[in-house]
């Protein structure tokens, strides 16, 4: 009764989720996953923004976000720092590399601070073999803690990224793609409700 009358009091809120996704490669699958959450999220009533450094071409960190006059802010920057703002919980989609995340995924990271305090988080990863990236969600953990934004037990892990999704993102086992997705989206729209009330 409880869980019901909870879930029924999240429906009448919309949300705006940034998906923070790593990858700046050519061919790159995991974008498949990327905009299949961006569907899913907005199936449930949502806002998903995008945060893609490979369409960003944000150069390797020399100034950050605030350490800019607001007149002469990049483009490219203020409008990841404008999602990232308008944002009440992150999604953070990881392949690993090295055991460690992406380069260009650490490097937005670096360029912002206070836009995602006081916010939750989660972490998705993936992989072309079996492993779904498991090992980058440990420093991505600790990573997304540092800045302020807890991220949730639970997330959407994905093996065989490219026998799973198509070039339309559309899965090969719908019924199992939707259980996952809405066992962590479930959980972090409860704790976005609760760190909005």
């Amino acid at each position: 009764m409880v869980k019901n009358r909870m879930q029924k009091n999240i429906k009448k809120n919309k949300f705006n989720f940034a998906i923070i996704y790593g990858s700046t490669r050519k061919n790159r699958l995991g974008i498949r996953f990327v905009n299949y959450l961006e569907k899913q999220i907005k199936l449930k009533g949502h806002n998903p923004y995008i945060v893609d450094p490979l369409k960003a071409k944000l150069p390797l960190l020399d100034k950050r976000f605030l350490e800019y006059k607001k007149s002469n802010v990049p483009k490219n920057i203020k409008k990841i720092h404008n999602i990232l703002q308008k944002s009440n919980a992150f999604i953070v989609v990881s392949a690993e590399y090295n055991h460690m995340p992406p380069p260009a995924l650490i490097n937005i990271f670096n360029y912002y601070y206070s836009e995602f305090n006081r916010k939750p988080s989660c972490v998705c990863t993936y992989s072309s073999g079996d492993f779904a990236g498991i090992r980058v969600q440990s420093p991505l953990r600790a990573m997304l803690s540092q800045l302020g934004c807890p991220p949730i037990k639970f997330g959407m892990f994905q093996p065989n990224v490219s026998n799973f999704f198509n070039e339309k993102s559309i899965p090969s086992n719908k019924k199992d793609a939707e259980i996952r997705f809405n066992v962590f989206f479930d959980e972090l729209l409860w704790y976005t409700k609760k760190f909005n009330s």
